[in-house]
């Protein structure tokens, strides 16, 4: 973590023309806050700061700020940061300074293990709710991420925030009611119940099709009995009435 060092530099006028010239010459506007210090406007190279985001502890990776020109170097993080939405190029950022002796809250990520009975054994799915808890620990004990183990899981359980493992290093501090994961029922069962009840609806009733038969039945009749009176009319031999 000490190894881990970002140059920046101090930046002497703010703007938006001065951020697009930055931008334009491979760096990006910054500002360093907290430590109840002075926020300070910097400059970085942002490539240095993707290369963090991406890496495995994300934006929870502690770093060192170099000050160019200087001696000086400080614990810090990336707080938040800007992303053009077009593009995809980092816009901005802000970073938090870290005293190693404070505690310090954080997200950090839920990983789920093992496989839900529900879904080896049934065919349900696993439906992950909430990817992040908050944390509250010393800066060096920022854990990359907490195990859920879901094994146990059948249909319609779930687990919560109260359910992860405990750890002295640090201290889960979300709802502990906040659902994690959840096993839900198979989907195809819901599926075919909808498909079920969409062909039902689209089908045509039995009593309608007799309805239509006995229509069609009792005007053929009637055509018939026209035609057999007409017949009859034409065999009334000449003369009588």
């Amino acid at each position: 973590m000490n190894d881990l060092v970002v140059d920046v530099a101090k930046r002497e006028v703010c703007g938006k023309n001065v951020s697009r010239r930055l931008r334009r010459a491979g760096r990006i506007p910054a500002v360093l806050y907290g430590a109840g210090k002075e926020p300070i406007s910097l400059t970085v190279d942002p490539r240095r700061l993707v290369e963090i985001i991406q890496s495995d502890s994300g934006a929870n990776t502690i770093f060192q700020l170099n000050l160019a020109g200087t001696d000086q170097r400080r614990h810090a993080m990336i707080k938040e940061y800007q992303v053009d939405p077009v593009e995809g190029h980092l816009l901005h950022a802000d970073f938090v300074r870290i005293q190693m002796d404070a505690v310090i809250e954080v997200d950090v990520p839920v990983q789920v293990t093992g496989e839900a009975a529900g879904v080896k054994l049934d065919g349900g799915i696993l439906e992950i709710v909430t990817r992040n808890v908050r944390v509250s620990c010393l800066p060096g004990n920022i854990p990359g991420h907490i195990n859920i183990d879901v094994s146990p899981l059948k249909i319609g359980d779930h687990r919560n925030v109260s359910d992860l493992p405990k750890d002295d290093r640090y201290r889960v501090i979300s709802d502990p009611h906040l659902i994690l994961v959840v096993c839900q029922p198979p989907a195809k069962e819901e599926a075919a119940a909808t498909v079920a009840t969409e062909t039902a609806v689209a089908a045509p009733s039995e009593p309608e099709v007799i309805k239509k038969g006995k229509a069609i039945a009792e005007g053929e009749e009637a055509t018939a009995g026209e035609g057999d009176d007409k017949k009859k009319e034409a065999k009334k031999p000449e003369g009588k009435k």
